[in-house]
């Protein structure tokens, strides 16, 4: 980018494309539209509303600064400081898990159980709740008591503006690791329990993209046990904590439906596996049995 010539919206992204795909980044063209409109304040249509708008130096140098920290694979919504998840715009920053798509299965599987049950009823617990954007998202559409629990600081601390931001108060955050965060006043029985648990195996790390494994928090992505400790740790004290009839919702990966539920067959629990867009395992359901 030479500071002789007169730089607009659309020639930065013109000029912006082959240099981010030079640098093996998938989605070049997007990304720069993105990056321009962070830069300017706008949205991504404007870009082109405002093709020949002149931009000013200091335009430019904000422009240049993000365009080369892309280039070297930091995460998108690192750098935009946002990522829409359910309808909602949630702040991300490093050293917080990014919110995926496919985690709304878990907020949609949660309201879903939740329409059915009585309002004094609804308790719910977010077990490694990150940025907060189940919680959040499960506190904005339904009225229920939230409690939230992540061991990171950081993450709970990113939760809580989230919540702030959005005008959820009632979500009652909880560090600590799983169900040892609560407090004594706290229920001991919820009827929904819900978790996007870290869950990549340690082997696996070395396959993944640049942005996922030299960005994001490692202790939020990988797990010990091929990927499964999370979920033993879990398994240990879910079936107390739930009421009869209540729901554990908990996302996967793609690869490991069967060694995840086999944690739980031997207990009374429904169990029921849903899918993603992509027909991949996704969230596995269990439905705590009613006594009969």
């Amino acid at each position: 980018m030479e500071d002789k010539q007169t730089w607009t919206p659309l020639k930065i992204v013109q000029w912006a494309v082959p240099f981010l795909a030079q640098k093996g980044l998938p989605n070049p063209k997007l990304d720069a539209e993105i990056l321009v409109a962070h830069a300017l304040q706008i949205d991504r249509l404007k870009v082109y509303l405002q093709f020949d708008r002149p931009l000013d130096p200091e335009e430019l140098s904000l422009i240049r600064g993000l365009f080369q920290r892309r280039s070297r694979h930091e995460p998108i919504q690192y750098i935009t400081g946002k990522r829409e998840l359910y309808g909602h715009s949630f702040s991300v920053a490093p050293g917080v898990l990014i919110p995926r798509p496919e985690t709304e299965l878990l907020v949609e599987k949660a309201l879903d159980h939740l329409k059915d049950v009585p309002e004094e009823k609804r308790h719910v617990l977010d077990l490694g709740t990150g940025s907060g954007c189940i919680a959040i998202s499960i506190a904005k559409a339904v009225s229920a008591k939230v409690w939230a629990v992540d061991i990171s600081a950081k993450a709970l601390e990113q939760a809580v503006n989230n919540a702030e931001n959005l005008g959820i108060s009632t979500i009652q955050w909880r560090q600590g690791s799983w169900f040892e965060a609560l407090q004594p006043n706290d229920p001991y029985q919820f009827q929904v329990v819900v978790s996007n648990p870290p869950y990549i195996p340690l082997e696996e790390k070395d396959s993944l993209a640049p942005e996922v494994r030299e960005y994001e928090p490692f202790e939020a992505l990988f797990a010990e046990n091929a990927g499964l400790k999370p979920y033993e740790e879990i398994a240990l004290n879910l079936e107390k904590h739930l009421v009869l009839g209540g729901l554990a919702l908990f996302e996967l990966h793609a690869n490991s439906y069967d060694k995840v539920s086999g944690l739980f067959k031997s207990t009374d629990y429904h169990l029921r596996l849903h899918q993603d867009l992509q027909g991949l395992p996704r969230v596995l359901a269990l439905e705590k049995a009613q006594k009969s």
